[in-house]
């Protein structure tokens, strides 16, 4: 797999073999950077459920200023930081070796805002749920941010808090990747 766009461009991202670990295909995260459009550049990200990094370093290859990854498994962030050694932006990462939850809290203690949440957990599991009906993940975004929500298509339908509005979906084999504009609001109303 290798990084799409932007200064490391052909750069090639390696992972342990892991279970669980589906890496978003370049297919997709092209799609995916094609819609960003500039809205990438200078930006705080947060790519939670990290695994490879893929989305985060493509981020930072297209101009994000920092990005914070999240995956609990020790070897996927030993990689992760192989990685920012060897590209030389350790001082653009974080990289927390914990549960997705975990983390929210972790940040929000910190007042860390973000422009972009990208959201792709492991599929067969209930997270995308747990956190986007989490009300702490409201205080992470900056104004006017953007949750990004990669899942297979056939989960279960998603109740999505009133405080964002839907500006993007669109299928890929069996992935569904779906964008979402944070408009504030009470996080505890859903639809």
């Amino acid at each position: 797999m290798r990084i799409i766009a932007g200064r490391f461009k052909g750069l090639r991202l390696s992972a342990p073999r892991t279970r669980g670990v589906r890496p978003t295909t370049d297919r997709v995260r092209e799609a995916l950077f094609s819609t960003l459009g500039p809205a990438v550049v200078g930006v705080r990200v947060l790519d939670l459920f990290a695994g490879t990094g893929a989305f985060g370093f493509e981020a930072l290859s297209r101009g994000a200023a920092s990005v914070v990854f999240v995956d609990i498994d020790r070897r996927m962030a030993e990689t992760l930081n192989k990685t920012c050694r060897a590209w030389k932006i350790d001082e653009q990462v974080l990289i927390l070796t914990m549960s997705a939850d975990r983390a929210l809290r972790k940040l929000a203690d910190t007042s860390e805002r973000f422009a972009i949440i990208f959201l792709d957990p492991p599929y067969g599991t209930e997270w995308v749920s747990s956190v986007v009906g989490d009300p702490i993940l409201e205080s992470l975004f900056a104004s006017d941010g953007l949750l990004i929500i990669e899942r297979e298509e056939k989960a279960s339908d998603l109740a999505i808090p009133k405080w964002f509005r839907r500006e993007f979906g669109r299928k890929y084999g069996d992935t569904v990747v779906e964008i979402f504009r944070y408009d504030g609001g009470d996080p505890s109303v859903f639809p």
